[in-house]
């Protein structure tokens, strides 16, 4: 954050974002401990699993905010490890269909990429890219490609939604998302501004292009395992 004023702005967002599943857990529990008589078998396991779906989701804005106040105090500990690319993109797609129902993506990663990532952010990295495409793609999948560089791999990840406007193009890694515009069902709106900070702390980086009306590609660039140089 740049300022005071941008750091309360973080904490106003976190706490929107908090409170909207705080009140569905607090709600529902106390539902089912007065009225626990009056509903199925099949009410309260409704009941049971939106608590725990929205637990899942505080967790998650809990965990970005963990990440990021360790990545801006230069303590973030990667364990790096070389893993094939296309088993990390696997892992990421894993992660996020356990939020999803439905993730409509379309994957041209080639084997033999190997990068050196902390294996489990990385996959969290790509599952929030991923995410942020399908939010505004209307059902159209979300393209999912990579290829290699000289010392690198660029993993393309492509949708085919609304795009983004210029003057939010400049900042759209510079801060968290406004409350309201960005932040979607499952996070914090810290996704973009956490994503370009990750990537910078395995070594890489994160970029975008975009048009209103014609969709984002972001791509993610990070280093070649030493062997595969």
């Amino acid at each position: 954050m740049d300022d005071d004023r941008s750091f309360a702005d973080l904490i106003a967002s976190i706490s929107h974002e908090l409170r909207s599943p705080l009140t569905a857990v607090k709600g529902f529990s106390a539902t089912l401990v007065e009225r626990w008589d009056r509903f199925s078998d099949e009410q309260r396991q409704q009941f049971v699993a939106t608590i725990l779906t929205d637990a899942d989701r505080m967790g998650r804005i809990v965990g970005e905010v963990i990440d990021l106040a360790r990545v801006e105090a230069g303590r973030l500990d990667l364990r790096l490890v070389p893993a094939e690319l296309s088993d990390v993109v696997q892992d990421g797609l894993a992660e996020l269909r356990k939020r999803r129902s439905v993730v409509e993506a379309t994957v041209n990663v080639p084997t033999g990429l190997t990068v050196d990532v902390d294996r489990e952010r990385a996959a969290s990295l790509i599952a929030g890219l991923v995410e942020n495409g399908l939010k505004f793609s209307e059902d159209v999948p979300v393209e999912i490609e990579a290829h290699r560089d000289a010392t690198s791999v660029v993993l393309l990840v492509r949708d085919h939604g609304v795009g983004i406007e210029a003057d939010r193009l400049e900042r759209v890694f510079l801060e968290p998302a406004p409350r309201g515009q960005m932040a979607g069902p499952n996070g914090s709106g810290l996704g973009l501004y956490l994503a370009h900070r990750m990537a910078a702390a395995h070594g890489g980086r994160l970029e975008v292009t975009s048009a209103p009306g014609r969709g984002s590609t972001f791509s993610l660039t990070l280093p070649l395992a030493g062997d595969s140089v």
